[in-house]
């Protein structure tokens, strides 16, 4: 079993993809920018993967904020 942490910046997360040495980060990384807004940089296909296209924000992250739904963190 591995573990990577890494600190990233609250404002522009972005690290580099691990895609090309682990085909499947693919599925785990769109996860992650779709549900926390972590960009991955030189990923080949980065795209929602959970939420609609048209979703705003990043509804996993502590300061996440919807008032539409009530979803108050």
């Amino acid at each position: 079993m591995l573990t990577i942490k890494v600190k990233l910046d609250r404002n522009n997360p972005e690290i580099e993809t691990v895609n090309e040495i682990w085909r499947t980060a693919d599925f785990n990384e769109r996860e992650v920018y779709d549900l926390f807004g972590v960009k991955f940089l030189h990923h080949h296909d980065l795209r929602r993967i959970l939420l609609t296209d048209d979703w705003i924000g990043w509804p996993l992250r502590k300061d996440y904020d919807d008032p539409v739904n009530m979803i108050k963190l």
